[in-house]
């Protein structure tokens, strides 16, 4: 079998390869530091997991048969979503609001929130 490189990813993606003397084994993308994802061993087997989640779009983990593998779907799946991805590394740069000031939802929310459920008792009747 052929070892496969992933794609070029652009120049702020960095990969880190576990070396035998660490605790874990696989690869991870980090974006400016951030852990994007991670290629780790998983069973028999090897699992991508997404660590730079987006409440937009969640995406569930990932079984590959290799770390090559992983590596090569991770690079395609981040390409495609390079800017979103860079977007939220900055939010997490970003400074959090002064104290007293709510943080603002990642959500949009298109309908208003919906009122706490008030359930009036009646009286039974002996």
């Amino acid at each position: 079998m052929t070892k496969a490189v992933p794609m070029k990813l652009p120049d702020d993606f960095q990969w880190v390869e576990a070396t035998p003397d660490d605790d874990w084994s696989g690869a991870r993308l980090d974006l400016d530091g951030h852990p994007v994802l991670e290629v780790s061993a998983c069973r028999g087997g090897w699992l991508v997991v997404v660590l730079l989640d987006d409440p937009r779009q969640p995406q569930a983990n990932v079984a590959v048969r290799s770390v090559p593998a992983g590596m090569r779907w991770s690079a395609r799946w981040a390409l495609a979503r390079t800017d979103r991805l860079r977007a939220l590394a900055a939010r997490r740069n970003a400074p959090g609001p002064a104290a007293g000031q709510a943080r603002p939802s990642p959500l949009p929310s298109p309908m208003p929130r919906p009122l706490p459920y008030a359930r009036e008792e009646e009286p039974l009747d002996a």
